[in-house]
């Protein structure tokens, strides 16, 4: 028996794939004082954990919420001076700096970036001074005292593990 295939127009480029300008929910901007905590613990450059987090960071910087990301665990390696063959090449145009790159632009928007000083050092071999300027390196009892400093104030806490 024949399989009869579901046939349509080739996708052209500059075609939008979906409908991306219905907004089913209203926009919500942050009331004043409000928080957003994002606790990143992930492989770096092991999927896309870590810049989608990011990206939902810089957004919740724009609609007003006081922002602040941790990574810890193997994303300290996140925040670091890195590239090939020297610091700040890509590479062969593979995307080295991407992660920096939003850490810087994440900086740039006002929000608080730190980075756990334990698990740099002894996970990863990472130096503070391998940290990208404007990274807070943190004591990692320092984790557990800013959930609970963002729970107090009735933040959003964002928290994702990959590993």
């Amino acid at each position: 028996m024949a399989v009869e295939r579901v046939k349509g127009e080739k996708p052209k480029k500059g075609q939008a794939i979906v409908n991306y300008e219905e907004k089913v929910f209203p926009d919500h901007k942050a009331n004043p004082g409000e928080k957003a905590l994002f606790l990143v613990h992930t492989v770096p450059y092991e999927g896309s954990v870590a810049g989608i987090n990011m990206l939902t960071a810089i957004r919740c910087k724009k609609k007003g919420y006081d922002t602040s990301v941790i990574f810890y665990g193997p994303a300290s390696a996140i925040p670091v001076y890195r590239g090939w063959p020297n610091i700040g090449d890509d590479g062969y145009g593979a995307g080295i700096q991407l992660y920096p790159n939003l850490v810087q632009r994440m900086l740039n928007e006002g929000i608080k970036v730190y980075a756990c000083r334990f698990s740099a050092a002894c996970l990863i071999g990472v130096r503070e001074e391998d940290m990208l300027e404007g990274v807070k390196p943190i004591h990692p009892t320092d984790i557990l005292d800013i959930v609970i400093e963002h729970h107090r104030a009735g933040a959003m806490m964002f928290s994702t593990w990959t590993v």
